[in-house]
């Protein structure tokens, strides 16, 4: 009888391949590791990830309030956007600008916040793809230019971000090509580099590499726990350093403008101490941070124009830094994310992600806000103005402090002016970085020779035709302020210390907060010119008789009027503010000048400024 062909496999054969299978899955299968024991400071961390400023219970949370807050849907769709618009750029390239990679830095953490944020909203794998192809294509970089250092602290931050708001949908490979490079081009040079000046910078490079630091290290803790041990304790106790330019009132000693680059970068590191470690270390507590949510708000004008000193871009307005969410929610401060909204409104703005995260809505219970407000501090500042939520309101800012600060111009006693919604004083702001010379300071520094950073193209007095002295403060020696008529008096005695033995500056707003009077005062030492300046954009018609008028190309029917009280006999004048390349040319700017030559003994120079229309 003849046998069946057999068709199946022979105990033999399955023996061989259930034996093969069985090796293959032991090759395959990750190594077994002992569970990270967390002592110390890190013994409360979060063991899983998302452990850094979104958990997922956050997002739950979102999505219920979602459906019933309109203005949360509607910067959720902001940010969703905003996501799209990413997800067919070209990847990014190692290219650098003079000696800076800080754009491509920034540029992939805006990526990584959006791309990520909307894939842990929706779960759609697009996002996921698009943030990870992102991320990896900065972690294949040769470095992330450590000589510049903030460049580093930035793509840190924003890998770190990728690496833990992705984390479990990320394969074992694609988790090992983030985490060695964030080892490799940030956390590691960040050992290196432990001595160099920025760890305790009283400036914006302390908030923004400590800040960035504290995140990466923290994303890393269950790996590499190392850098989290050794490194996050040192970037906390670095940035007590910058923390006390805060105090009191909250003021940026850096301007308004660099307020959001180092404090933005504070709340980063500051919610992720608290998200992965269940508290911000202390950090909350110092003086000034409670209040300095209040100060961009109260330093942008009617229309969101800064009081534009130290270093920023000329125009500069408030934008809607996702710093203030967290200030608001952290300090339990409703004018703050109210004038969140209101910019993000007024300026058609669009959220950033954190944003939604932070978000607090708005509150019809807000305290009331004063309309002057003076700043102590490293810098100083006075603000005036006639009125809240009204475009056409007067308004001025006056500052004082130190000529001899990071970013600081030669413009104690500095003022700008707007009135129905024109900026008739204005101060240019910054010019080239990379011009020779731009970052030495002091006495006879090559940065005093540049137009915009000197005190001449600043609307201060001017003794003998030179600089203010590079070294000198200057304090408010007298204030009062929400009054019927409120002024301050600004010392500038040290400012102006080779020809004068005295010198202020009083700024009143008079007449039913309808105009202001602007009085120096003066204490000459040797006979020497005096002068007075006032930057504009907008066209000056001279008048006999010490008169002036400014008009606007624009808002034809609003004009500012300028008029001489003392000294009587003198008369203003027009002068350029144009300069010749490689600085800004400040083509359509002129100065409105009071040149008074040959003064001795005590001088007064009073000008009144009253907008019409």
């Amino acid at each position: 009888m003849k046998r069946a062909p057999a068709f199946g496999l022979s105990w033999y054969s399955l023996t061989i391949l259930a034996l093969l299978s069985f090796f293959s899955c032991i090759k395959e299968a990750e190594p077994v590791t002992e569970p990270v024991l967390f002592t110390g400071f890190l013994a409360n961390i979060k063991k899983d990830h998302p452990r850094l400023l979104l958990l997922d219970s956050r997002i739950d949370e979102l999505k219920q309030l979602r459906k019933s807050d309109a203005l949360l849907d509607q910067y959720v769709s902001a940010c969703l956007s905003r996501a799209n618009s990413y997800l067919t750029r070209p990847m990014l390239e190692r290219v650098l600008i003079g000696p800076r990679l800080l754009s491509v830095s920034r540029e992939l953490l805006i990526r990584s916040y959006c791309l990520s944020f909307a894939y842990r909203f929706t779960g759609d794998r697009k996002y996921f793809d698009a943030a990870l192809n992102n991320l990896k294509a900065v972690c294949a970089f040769s470095d992330w230019n450590p000589s510049h250092f903030l460049d580093v602290a930035e793509m840190l931050h924003g890998v770190a971000i990728g690496y833990d708001w992705l984390y479990a949908d990320l394969s074992k490979a694609d988790r090992e090509i983030l985490r060695e490079a964030m080892k490799k081009h940030g956390l590691n040079e960040f050992q290196k580099r432990g001595g160099e000046w920025w760890n305790k910078a009283e400036n914006n490079w302390n908030q923004v590499c400590n800040g960035g630091l504290i995140v990466g290290a923290l994303a890393l803790a269950e790996t590499d726990p190392i850098y989290a041990e050794e490194l996050v304790p040192k970037a906390i106790s670095n940035l007590a350093v910058a923390l006390k330019n805060y105090a009191p009132d909250g003021l940026w000693y850096e301007g308004p403008a660099y307020w959001s680059y180092a404090t933005e970068y504070l709340s980063y590191g500051m919610a992720a101490l608290e998200s992965a470690l269940g508290s911000m270390q202390g950090l909350d507590q110092y003086p000034g941070l409670r209040e300095t949510g209040l100060v961009p708000m109260v330093c942008a004008s009617p229309n969101y124009s800064f009081l534009n000193f130290a270093d920023a871009g000329e125009n500069s307005r408030s934008d809607a830094s996702p710093a203030f969410m967290f200030l608001a929610k952290t300090y339990h401060n409703a004018n703050i994310s109210n004038y969140y909204h209101e910019i993000i409104k007024a300026r058609n703005l669009l959220p950033h992600p954190l944003g939604v995260v932070w978000y607090q809505a708005p509150s019809s219970s807000a305290a009331p806000r004063k309309l002057d407000q003076f700043f102590r501090g490293k810098v100083e500042a006075v603000i005036f103005r006639s009125a809240w939520n009204d475009p056409k309101a007067l308004w001025l800012g006056i500052k004082g402090g130190i000529n001899g600060s990071e970013h600081s111009h030669l413009d104690l006693g500095n003022f700008e002016l707007e009135a129905g919604g024109v900026r008739w004083a204005k101060d240019l702001g910054s010019d080239d970085y990379n011009l020779p010379g731009y970052w030495t300071m002091g006495v006879n520094g090559q940065r005093w020779t540049y137009y915009r950073l000197n005190s001449f193209s600043h609307n201060v007095p001017l003794l003998g035709n030179q600089n203010q002295y590079p070294l000198a403060k200057a304090q408010f020696s007298e204030v009062e302020l929400n009054t019927s008529t409120p002024f301050a008096i600004l010392d500038l005695t040290e400012a102006y210390r080779d020809f004068a033995s005295k010198s202020t500056r009083k700024v009143s707003l008079i007449n039913q907060r309808s105009a202001f009077l602007i009085e120096d005062e003066f204490v000459l030492t040797k006979n020497t010119e005096v002068a007075w300046g006032m930057m504009t954009a907008n066209s000056i018609e001279v008048q006999k008789g010490g008169k002036a008028i400014l008009r606007n190309s624009t808002i034809t029917t609003r004009t500012l009027e300028a008029e001489v009280v003392s000294p009587q006999s003198a008369e203003f004048s027009v002068e350029s503010a144009t300069q010749k390349s490689p600085e800004k040319l400040n083509t359509g700017h002129s100065r409105l000048m009071i040149r008074l030559p040959n003064q001795t003994g005590n001088v007064k120079v009073i000008v009144k400024l009253t907008p019409k229309g």
